[in-house]
């Protein structure tokens, strides 16, 4: 425990006054001087000092009286001390002379007043009585303690201001008795008791702790006592309620007087509970912020200036995994120390000075960079960071791998552009369709009229051969812009195979071998075999760029048994024949991975796979998978190290009476009444001319709009309808609608070169009975007129 020093008292003494003979009496007894004695000590003193005689005038003074009153000892001596303007003033406000009058014994008092220009002035007087009428005047300047005692006051005033300005609780203890002398108004907030239950109950202060606290606080404020510091108390206090007060501060400071014991001490009792839970919630705020940081799918990089530059503040774990690096990088590395890939992203376009001149801007840039080894696409945004003022203090950059997005959009691109291509070429290829169409049915015509002995006879069978083979280019045009006619037959897909060798040939290096491996005994397929040939011919295609130099392309057939789901089995039993042709070669490197594709509509086997992932399905897939869905069945792809193959899965036909009729290799003749529909006149022409020729009786229109008013009026009556499907005005289909509207019954045939895959069902649905390729020849018409009629009529032709 610290010993603490008392205060001794000060008193104020006059000094002896030896004057004459006459011994004078102060509060302060001295041995009495000698006679010369005293008037050194009257003359060297440095309080101020003088007599006045009996009509108070000044006797004697010496030099520190002059000194005080402003003047000098000459004109001081035999000067009346009223005349004297400060000495006047000290009297009159202390009433001397009138109380020396009264009463001879010693006068001693302090007056305040003012001097000459206005200045407080406090000065002790003290009065004596001397022989033969005599006063001895004794001035102490207490000006100074005057002020001091006004700068106490003001302190205290402070000291009381700020206590009750305060939102701790503030208080004061005297020591060492440990006794409370203040405390603030606060407690009432804080503890909920008055200041004034301390002055009644001094015990309370020790109450305003927790039991469980209370013997730590009373050691650690007695060792913080004794170290003369300030210091803190962290504990939990007690309310009046009595529930209980956590997170509180007592900050001590220790207070000494000017000889350096401690005698009190002041505190202040502050509730930390408020800023407790703003710490934890900021903390959890942090966590907060890390786990986002590293769970968001960007990158996040925050670069602040340092004091040697650009500095990185925040670099998460997905920006690391993007840029390949082995860990983030820690908060505070400087910007030119980090890897060369994160300057490239965090500088963008420009240059590393230009970004120095950025850090601090509020410019935002959004730009794609791309990475090589491996090759990544990545978008990366650039903008300010702001603190809670508003003001620009770093840069934040945002990173976001659209690798997969934007090889989509290059790959949407190039599919829109061969999609615009292949319309194109659709379109030409139908227009080109009509004029074959005439070419191809006059020539027939006159090969009919043209004895077998005739010259011109060769000429002609080349017109129609060489007609017959542009159609089968206009055939390949419309199946590349998938338009392409779309007959259901028997086909031999090994014969399709086979038909496809001289293309495959033509397509692949001259260093490639071709294996056939075709089971012979493959059942047919209800199909198309042009579309079927397209499927091998791209299917070879997707694996041409893969095939080593000198390597060996395969294509195999096979049947086997796939058993049937259950909703679709039913009559035919729990199995299915299916046929199959793969196509399979070396390839130079193997894909990273593979990914399933989904199985076809109609159902596939559960291991079916898709082209690996990281590689472009192009528009030959796709149109190859379009194809084989066409056709019921599924399209499987596998990759394996050394090789990667493409298997076509279609389901065989069904061992049923062939509902089709097969034209007859005999002209067809008939007496039939045929509405041919088309809006190319060449066509309408040569259909006019062949039927007719054949004993038909043959009505020709360019719209569907003039068909229609010859069916409703039903003059001539119509037998039969040859119905082109594209059109200007009302299309084929649409035609085809309304005539099953009001005769529902009536034969329709399409005659088109422009069906597409998908528009086969839509006029199947709305009752067409059959369907003819363009360009045909006019046997080929004939014939298929012949079989729908004799269908129509229950009957062949003999």
């Amino acid at each position: 425990m610290t010993q603490h020093r008392a205060r001794q008292p000060i008193a104020l003494s006059i000094p002896l006054v030896w004057n004459a003979g006459v011994r004078l009496w102060s509060p302060r007894a001295a041995p009495p001087p000698a006679d010369d004695s005293f008037a050194t000590f009257f003359e060297t003193s440095e309080d101020p000092m003088a007599i006045l005689d009996s009509t108070l005038r000044v006797a004697v003074a010496n030099a520190a009286a002059a000194r005080f009153l402003h003047t000098s000892v000459a004109r001081l001596k035999g000067a009346a001390a009223l005349e004297v303007d400060l000495l006047a003033r000290l009297l009159t406000a202390a009433s001397i002379p009138q109380r020396l009058k009264n009463d001879p014994s010693p006068v001693v008092d302090e007056v305040a007043v003012t001097d000459a220009e206005g200045q407080p002035i406090q000065c002790r007087i003290e009065a004596i009585a001397l022989p033969r009428d005599r006063t001895l005047l004794h001035l102490r300047d207490t000006t100074a303690t005057l002020r001091a005692r006004g700068a106490l006051r003001a302190a205290e005033a402070l000291h009381r201001a700020v206590f009750a300005a305060l939102p701790e609780v503030c208080w004061t203890m005297a020591l060492p008795e440990e006794r409370l002398l203040d405390i603030s108004a606060s407690v009432e907030r804080l503890f909920g008791r008055q200041p004034a239950d301390f002055r009644q109950h001094p015990e309370l202060w020790e109450e305003l702790v927790h039991p469980a606290d209370r013997e730590r606080v009373r050691d650690e404020f007695r060792r913080g006592i004794a170290g003369q510091r300030p210091f803190e108390i962290h504990f939990t206090g007690l309310h009046r309620d009595h529930h209980d007060l956590p997170h509180l501060v007592n900050r001590i400071v220790p207070i000494a007087d000017d000889k350096g014991w401690v005698d009190r001490c002041e505190g202040f009792i502050e509730d930390l509970g408020v800023q407790h839970s703003l710490e934890v919630a900021l903390r959890l705020t942090q966590a907060n912020l890390r786990h986002t940081l590293e769970a968001v799918s960007s990158g996040v990089l925050v670069v602040r200036p340092g004091e040697s530059g650009p500095e990185i503040a925040v670099c998460n774990r997905r920006l690391t995994e993007m840029l390949r690096l082995d860990a983030p990088l820690k908060p505070g590395t400087a910007l030119s120390l980090a890897p060369a890939e994160l300057r490239g992203l965090v500088h963008g376009s420009g240059s590393e000075s230009e970004f120095d001149r950025r850090l601090l801007s509020d410019e935002v840039k959004d730009e794609v960079a791309e990475l090589t080894d491996p090759v990544r696409v990545l978008r990366r945004y650039a903008g300010p960071l702001r603190d809670e003022l508003g003001q620009v203090v770093g840069r934040i950059v945002t990173v976001e791998d659209i690798t997969t997005s934007w090889t989509m959009q290059r790959q949407l691109a190039h599919a829109q552009k061969m999609e615009s291509m292949g319309r194109l070429a659709g379109g030409v290829a139908h227009d080109f369709n009509n004029l074959l169409g005439t070419i191809l049915g006059f020539s027939s015509l006159l090969l009919e009229q043209t004895p077998g002995d005739d010259p011109r006879r060769a000429g002609l069978e080349q017109v129609a051969h060489a007609a017959e083979r542009a159609s089968g280019l206009t055939a390949a045009l419309l199946a590349f812009s998938r338009s392409a006619r779309f007959e259901r037959v028997p086909v031999s897909l090994n014969r399709v195979i086979e038909d496809s060798y001289q293309i495959l040939r033509s397509t692949l290096d001259p260093s490639v071998a071709i294996v056939m491996k075709l089971e012979p005994s493959l059942p047919l397929l209800r199909g198309d075999a042009l579309l079927l040939q397209q499927v091998v011919v791209n299917l070879v295609q997707e694996v041409r760029d893969r095939l080593t130099a000198g390597g060996t392309l395969h294509l195999s057939t096979r049947a086997f048994d796939r058993e049937l789901p259950a909703e679709e089995k039913g009559d035919e039993g729990h199995v299915r024949r299916m046929i199959s042709v793969e196509i399979r070669a070396a390839i130079e490197r193997a894909p990273a991975t593979s990914a399933p594709r989904a199985p076809a509509a109609g159902g596939g086997p559960a291991g079916a796979a898709s082209p690996p992932a990281g590689t472009a399905a192009g528009l030959a897939l796709t149109i190859a998978e379009d194809i084989t869905r066409a056709h019921g069945g599924y399209l499987v792809t596998q990759t394996a190290p050394d090789r990667m193959s493409f298997e076509a899965v279609f389901p065989s036909e069904r061992r049923e009476e062939d509902q089709t009729i097969t034209p007859e290799t005999a002209t067809a003749r008939g007496h039939e009444t045929i509405l041919v529909v088309d809006d190319e006149p060449s066509l309408r022409a040569l259909a006019k001319s062949g039927l007719r020729q054949r004993g038909f009786d043959v009505v020709t229109v360019e719209s569907g709009e003039q068909a229609l008013e010859i069916l409703r009026k039903g003059d001539p009556p119509i037998d039969l309808v040859v119905l082109d499907l594209t059109m200007p005005g009302l299309s084929g289909e649409k035609v085809l609608r309304a005539i099953r509207q009001f005769r529902s019954h009536l034969p329709v045939v399409i005659a088109s070169g422009y069906a597409t895959v998908q528009s086969q069902s839509s006029w199947v649905a709305a009752g067409a009975m059959g369907f003819l390729a363009k360009p045909y020849r006019i046997d080929d018409l004939a014939n298929k007129l012949r079989e729908i009629l004799d269908r129509q009529h229950g009957t062949r032709p003999a």
